[in-house]
């Protein structure tokens, strides 16, 4: 009989302890530094791409949320200032680029919008250039426009 007081009081037990410990949610975590992302282990994100609701995030060697111009791996990519990696036509610092609609990726050479063809460079479109309304600054914040990007 006291074994089994013995054991099921050891049961208890193990089961408070087990239930002490807090489980690491992954999410975003604003620190002094700016927004991280944290791993369900605890560990945060360091340079790498995280995918929540539908939008890519890019997170640095220090682990902080990138807005703006990223280049990674020969490529290029723009976030907002909420760190959403965009895609479509988008007009930056005046000039319009297309970022793919699949991979975030900045699109050079002709590509069509809105039933035309243009050519896209590294410095936006060559020649004629599509309206848009909407344009960021280099940093990723809102030059002109109506913000509806939402975390």
């Amino acid at each position: 009989m006291r074994k089994k007081l013995f054991a099921a009081a050891i049961a208890a037990a193990a089961l408070s302890a087990a239930a002490a410990i807090p489980a690491m949610a992954a999410g975003f975590v604003n620190t002094a530094q700016g927004v991280k992302y944290q791993w369900g282990d605890g560990a945060y994100c360091t340079n790498n791409w995280v995918q929540y609701k539908d939008h890519w995030y890019y997170f640095g060697n220090d682990q902080l949320l990138r807005t703006g111009w990223i280049q990674r791996d020969d490529t290029w990519y723009f976030a907002t200032d909420t760190g959403e990696l965009q895609a479509g036509a988008m007009k930056i610092n005046g000039n319009v680029y297309y970022f793919d609609k699949q991979t975030c990726k900045m699109v050079t050479g002709y590509h069509p919008y809105n039933f035309d063809t243009y050519e896209f460079s590294e410095n936006g479109t060559v020649g004629k250039t599509p309206y848009i309304y909407e344009e960021w600054n280099s940093d990723g914040s809102l030059k002109r426009g109506v913000k509806l990007h939402i975390r």
